[in-house]
């Protein structure tokens, strides 16, 4: 969880979330977005393959990245994350962290 949390800091702070925050909000990309969702209220995030959060700081940024999204956004929903080689302690700390897991390999679809 500290390993989370401390990537999480560290995206929230970098130039690259800034940007990538501003481009988000503008109205031209707000509008995309209200347009794909239609009448759904929020937007389901699925991190496919993310591989492991524990070892490796690239699953890390990216599960960071949705976290940060989903805490700016309320027009995204609920995330879920998949990962055959998910450990139980990786599963705990995703639920902790808001995220359901998903259980049964939908093969990317």
């Amino acid at each position: 969880m500290q390993k989370i949390q401390t990537c999480i800091r560290k995206l929230e702070s970098s130039s690259f979330w800034l940007t990538f925050l501003d481009q988000l909000q503008t109205p031209e990309i707000v509008d995309r977005f209200l347009k794909v969702m239609g009448s759904e209220g929020k937007m389901q995030m699925v991190i496919y393959g993310i591989g492991s959060i524990e070892s490796y700081e690239p699953p890390r940024l990216q599960l960071s990245l949705a976290i940060l999204m989903k805490r700016m956004f309320s027009w995204i929903g609920e995330v879920e994350v998949f990962d055959p080689l998910i450990s139980l302690a990786e599963s705990r700390v995703l639920t902790s962290l808001g995220c359901s897991v998903l259980t049964v390999n939908e093969q990317g679809r």
